[in-house]
């Protein structure tokens, strides 16, 4: 039988399996934040802030102000 150390730890692998394959940087995933698509990432990481700022609105329905603030701490952190 599984520990749970052994499975925590094949849980682990299988999220960072994920990330990789849909291209999520972990270090910009927070658990608490809503769900952004791959895409608002790779806008983010090429740094495409009105596309990310807009993909960022449409996913949460924040306000340009808001989003933008986001979008932009989220870049500094990226850094």
């Amino acid at each position: 039988m599984e520990s749970v150390e052994e499975r925590i730890a094949r849980l682990e692998r299988q999220v960072a399996n994920l990330h990789r394959h849909l291209g999520i940087d972990p270090a910009l995933v927070d658990a608490d934040g809503p769900f952004l698509p791959p895409a608002f990432y790779e806008a983010l990481r090429k740094g495409k802030m009105i596309h990310a700022i807009k993909i960022y609105r449409e996913v949460t329905g924040s306000s340009l102000l808001v989003a933008k603030n986001t979008v932009e701490a989220m870049a500094r952190n990226q850094r």
